[in-house]
């Protein structure tokens, strides 16, 4: 049988009927053992010898003819060599040759090949061979032997079983399921079936054996096989007597088809089962592997989790970009997609990385000589790379660390280690950052020029913009400025948006910041005291000390229709009520309380997560307001805080005493009473504010005696955290994104059947169906029960976006109009009875409209 010959002859025969003359080049003499045995009906096939002039000798006769002559003349040199002595005959007919174009007249071996074994061998097992003969490991000859030995295998039993003779797909199919056993025995199909597999895997099955048993030896061959072939560097004596394939086309084979098997997603659960029991069967689990070895093995779980307990232990004296590459392409792995606990560890474990390298990057640059206050001041409010991500790392590694589910054992050692230790890290940094600051700050004599100061963000920020149009003036409580910079870097695709840094109004206490934003604080502020033991801020003769207070005195200093709402009255969307009074406001004064009053109940999981949901909220509200008609959106914070571990006694400091107007873990404000060389002490007119009272502070991050009052949670000092603000200004983009551009056909796949573990995830696939080019949306996923959302995204294979939650998809790199795979986990985030029934939904980020659901899924366990 000679197949690839035969297909040859096909392809020349084709021109010769088309065109006549073929001059057919062979620089690399593939052909020259068959070239007279081609059979080509009517066609004379003439071969270059010695010379031209006698190949013209033996042809001449033909071209004199009165009918085209059907005549192929094989050329064994590079057409260069000929110094055109055919063009004459070019020019009548074509030329065949390596690459010639069109594809039909490109006789290349390797092309040859492809397209006569592939209807047989299938497309991997061919890819494997094409590379072989292009490296000039296969002749022809050898060609037409794996022809004949493929053709025979897929002309018996097996393709009738299987439905096909691919022997990738056979294997595949194979492994997944026992349903073709009864067929294979009954048919007596199981010799041929252990050739098929022997010849494309180089495995073994004894005839005795029964298809289970051959399934078990396949699934050990195949992933032993990949395991050690991508293991780096030496091998464990433990599997240098494993069997394995060897032969480079049948060990690649072997690789491809576990590639193939974990990526399969209707194939999953055969792989994790054959992959847990093979990983137990060669003891996995007991080799001394290291991190190099590991890094692009997928193999296993246990490997897995092995590799996350080695860059653990690697990250307690060691964090580069190098490991944190490592760390992102693990948050994608097949394990990492099928489990979502492994995909939150990957997580928790990468922002701990960042915190390390940003703790040692603030470490190194703080003790230059040069860094003033003012140099402080722009580092931590860098555009590009600000000091204040120290706190943004240290923010997501508390949510990711109180949200992870620990468990009863000790698997978590490191990873315990680690986030202690990237904990401690902060606290170092961040006070030793806080101490310089404050130092610097009190040898500035608190100027810091050039800077906005929070009694200037109306003046300067706010009634330019009122002057141009409808605005809308935002306070959000506590929203510190690393969380303003990771908000912004959401909303630059929608708007054209400028954040500045303010100095806040010291204490950085609500009742002193909220009204230090109102017009005339500028010219005339004075903290004074207002009553039990509560601060005020005086403004032109007039005490301000809370809520209501601050909006009458925004609505009688403004001049304009001033419409007051709060945050919560905006979402999801505003009553008809609330719609018609923005539209027809100049001022919309939007108050958001929400992470101040529940950091300070002292209820730590539920501030960590409230702080990154207030993030969303905000932008959907930016949204509201820019769909009813706000021209200019400008949000501010009163304060920042510190949010670390509870307090020790060693943190903790005495006050000042003497005659004290108010008190806080961070501030003390009055008069008299002691100094001391742990806080600084200052008068508040040394800020330019009005009124005889004096404040102190700590230095660091320490704190002071206070009796009762929040363990973890605290503001009211001089830290870049606390005092530094931001003043962001937004305006909409006339062609801000509307959502879903694109006519998708959207697939969404539950990683379980049910809800049984916190974590919970589900992948998220789409082709586009309609005429225009594919747009890859920004996307959330939210399980539901009856309306209410009880779940909280956690981390995703590629696209996450931290201070949201959204996820931006992607093209596939492979077809433009197919959505790239990408597994979402969740976290559960309200208890639940067991056997309560969710759904779960995809929604468009932007408009929030549904693009697919999972109607009902059972939730298994009382969270």
């Amino acid at each position: 049988m000679v197949l690839v010959t035969n297909h040859l002859c096909k392809v020349i025969t084709k021109q010769i009927d088309d065109n006549g003359i073929v001059v057919w080049y062979d620089p690399d003499r593939h052909y020259t053992e068959i070239v007279h045995t081609l059979s080509i009906h009517n066609t004379t096939v003439t071969c270059y010898s010695d010379t031209f002039f006698g190949l013209r000798h033996k042809i001449d006769h033909l071209l004199d003819d009165l009918n085209p002559p059907r005549l192929l003349i094989y050329v064994p040199i590079d057409p260069i060599e000929t110094n055109n002595a055919l063009v004459e005959l070019e020019a009548a007919g074509v030329i065949m040759k390596p690459g010639q174009q069109p594809p039909s007249r490109n006789t290349k071996l390797s092309v040859i090949a492809r397209n006569a074994l592939k209807p047989i061998l299938g497309d991997d097992t061919t890819a494997i061979i094409e590379k072989q003969v292009e490296a000039g490991k296969l002749t022809l000859a050898e060609l037409n032997a794996i022809a004949e030995k493929g053709e025979g295998i897929t002309q018996g039993v097996v393709i009738t079983i299987f439905g096909t003779g691919n022997p990738q797909e056979v294997a595949l199919a194979f492994l997944a399921s026992q349903s073709f056993d009864r067929a294979i025995i009954s048919k007596g199909a199981s010799q041929e079936l252990a050739v098929l597999l022997q010849s494309s895997f180089e495995i073994q099955l004894p005839a005795e054996e029964s298809p289970s048993s051959y399934r078990v030896r396949l699934a050990r061959h195949i992933l032993a096989t990949e395991f050690i072939n991508l293991i780096q560097g030496d091998i464990p004596n433990q599997l240098s007597s494993i069997q394995i394939a060897t032969k480079s086309a049948t060990r690649d084979a072997c690789i491809n088809l576990a590639k193939t098997w974990r990526l399969r997603r209707d194939l999953k659960e055969s792989y994790i089962s054959h992959a847990n029991q093979v990983e137990t069967e060669l003891a996995i689990s007991s080799l001394d592997l290291q991190q190099h070895q590991i890094a692009n093995v997928e193999t296993f779980l246990v490997v897995e989790k092995t590799l996350q307990r080695l860059i653990e232990t690697t990250l307690l004296t060691e964090a580069n970009l190098q490991i944190d590459e490592i760390i992102k392409s693990r948050q994608s792995s097949f394990w990492s997609e099928n489990y979502p606990d492994v995909q939150a560890h990957w997580a928790l474990t990468a922002v701990a990385g960042l915190l390390l390298q940003e703790a040692h990057r603030i470490e190194r640059e703080l003790k230059s000589p040069a860094a003033d206050v003012q140099t402080i001041f722009n580092a931590y409010t860098d555009t590009e790379t600000p000091w204040c991500v120290l706190d943004t790392y240290h923010r997501h590694l508390e949510r990711r660390w109180h949200d992870f589910e620990w468990g009863l054992h000790d698997r978590y050692q490191s990873l315990e280690k680690l986030v202690n230790q990237a904990r401690n890290r902060y606290m170092n940094v961040g006070s030793q950052l806080a101490e310089a600051f404050v130092r610097r700050y009190e040898a500035a004599k608190f100027r810091l020029p050039g800077i906005m100061r929070q009694t200037e963000v109306f003046i300067k920020a706010v009634k330019p913009k009122l002057a141009e149009g409808k605005t809308a003036y935002v306070w959000v409580d506590a929203l510190r400025y690393e969380m303003a910079w990771e908000l912004s870097q959401t909303l630059r695709e929608d708007y054209n948006l400028e954040i500045q840094a303010a100095i806040a109004t010291v204490p950085t206490i609500t009742e002193i910041g909220m009204a230090a934003f109102l017009p005339g604080a500028e010219t005339s502020a004075t903290v004074v005291t207002a009553g039990e033991s509560k601060l005020g801020l005086e403004i032109n003769g007039t005490v301000v000390k809370d809520r209501p207070g601050r909006i009458k005195f925004l609505q009688d200093n403004t001049g304009v229709n001033v419409f007051v709402t709060k945050l919560g009255d905006l979402l999801p969307k505003p009553k008809r009520k609330e719609r018609e009074s923005i539209q027809q406001a100049k001022l919309i004064l939007v108050t958001s309380q929400e992470i101040d009053s529940i950091g300070e109940g002292d209820n730590v999981r539920l501030a960590r997560r409230t702080m990154d949901e207030i993030l969303n909220e905000l932008k959907k509200a930016f949204r509201v307001l820019t769909e009813l008609g706000v021209e200019t959106i400008i949000f501010a914070a009163d304060h920042g805080y510190l949010f670390g571990e509870e307090l020790t006694e060693d943190m903790k400091i005495d006050s000042p005493g003497g005659d004290t107007a108010d008190l806080h873990r961070r501030v003390w404000v009055g008069k008299g009473g002691r100094a001391d060389t742990a806080f600084l002490r200052a008068k508040l007119s040394d800020f330019g504010l009005g009124g005889d009272l004096e404040i102190a502070t700590p230095w660091n991050f320490a704190c002071f005696k206070v009796k009762g009052g929040t363990e973890a949670y605290f503001h009211g000092g001089l830290s870049p955290q606390e005092l530094i603000i931001p003043v962001v200004t937004l305006i909409p983009k006339q062609n801000i994104s509307v959502g879903i551009t694109s006519e998708i056909s959207w697939t969404i796949e539950p990683g379980s059947q049910k809800i049984s573990t916190r974590f919970f995830s589900v992948t998220i696939k789409g082709d586009a169906t309609g005429i225009f080019e594919l747009v890859p949306p920004k996307v959330r996923v939210e399980v539901r029960v009856k309306k209410d959302c009880i779940s909280q995204p956690a981390t995703a294979s590629y696209g996450f976006e931290e201070a949201t939650g959204d996820v931006q998809l992607q093209k596939t790199a492979d077809n433009p109009r197919a959505i790239e795979s990408n597994t979402v986990a969740l976290m559960i985030t309200q208890d639940q009875p067991a056997k309560t029934v969710a759904s779960v939904h995809l929604v468009d980020a932007v408009s929030g409209a549904e693009l697919a659901r999972i109607s009902k899924i059972e939730i298994a366990i009382a969270i």
